[in-house]
Formats: structure tokens, C-alpha cells, sequence
């Protein structure tokens, strides 16, 4: 909006906007650093167990309170976002431009999740999750599940993983 063109923004009256996620200081100095800030993101999220994924194009994966809007912790993937996240038996698969396949169990508790410390300078930020998969190039596309086999597809091929037959 730029009130020096004239545009005016007003609440809309019928909106069934519940709660709404634009930026969060972390670290409580009064400023909005980059980390602290959803950007602009061409990416769905997935919930489950109240629990919202939120990737944004920059690289940041946010994980928020589904009901309230709360975050509960980021994650720098240091690569741009292109693909959607999947959730499936607790985990949630995160694909990048670097092509990385980022692994983490999906909980509010990043203790769960992450093999790190949150940066000093925001309390709920993370760099280093718990299992990362490189797949040799870009992931920019969803990875899904169907039949039992997780189907990642990265710049030039496509895998089909599945577990061990007993």
C-alpha cells in the first residue's frame, strides 16, 4: 500500500480471517530482521496434528500453530523453496534448489527435529535438521507418496524410494 498515491487499506467486515502471519520479532529488539519475516512463497503448506509447515521462497520453513498462528520454530534451508512440503508417518520432507531432501519429525518441540542449538540472536530459528539427502541437483517440484514409495523428483530424474521388504 502507498498512502502517498492515495491508496487507503480498511478491514474487511465479512473476512473469517482467524489469524494472520506476516512477521515475528524473535528476538524482541523492536526490528524486523530478514529471518523474521515471512516472504514471498509460491509453495502450499501441509498440516497435520495441528501443526502448520510453511515454506517461504527465500529458503525459511516456518512451523506455526495451525488454530493460533503461534510459531513454534524456522528453518534457514540456505537454498530457495520451490516445491511444497509432504508430511507422512510423522516426518516432514522438505526439497530445495540445492538439492537437498531436508528430513525432520514433525513436532513443536525442535529439540525433536533439529540437531542444534537455536541462533543466538533468534530463540526459535534453527540451521541444522537431523537428516539431510542430496540428491545431486535441484528439487524443485513436491515429493509424494503413493503404493508405499516415496517418489522424489529433482532437475533431470526420478527416484522411487521405499523401505526394506521383511
Amino acid at each position: 500500500m502507498n498512502e502517498d498515491d492515495g491508496e487507503t487499506e480498511i478491514e474487511n467486515p465479512n473476512s473469517a480471517v482467524i489469524w494472520h502471519y506476516a512477521e515475528n520479532d524473535f528476538n524482541q529488539d523492536g526490528k524486523i530482521d530478514l529471518p523474521e519475516r515471512f516472504h514471498r512463497t509460491i509453495s502450499t503448506v501441509a498440516i497435520k496434528n495441528d501443526l502448520l509447515i510453511a515454506p517461504d521462497f527465500i529458503g525459511l520453513l516456518h512451523c506455526l500453530d495451525a488454530k493460533t498462528g503461534k510459531v513454534h520454530w524456522l528453518f534457514d534451508t540456505y537454498a530457495h523453496n520451490w516445491g511444497s512440503r509432504l508430511i507422512v508417518n510423522d516426518k516432514i520432507y522438505l526439497g530445495d534448489e540445492d538439492g537437498d531432501i531436508t528430513v525432520f519429525e514433525l513436532s513443536k518441540d525442535p529439540t525433536k527435529s533439529f540437531t542444534d542449538q537455536p541462533d543466538r540472536s533468534h530463540s526459535l530459528f534453527f540451521i541444522r535438521a537431523r537428516t539431510e539427502i542430496k540428491m545431486h541437483n535441484s528439487v524443485y517440484s513436491t515429493p509424494i507418496v503413493a503404493n508405499n514409495t516415496l517418489f522424489i523428483s529433482n532437475r533431470n530424474h526420478l527416484f522411487a524410494i521405499e523401505t526394506e521388504k521383511e
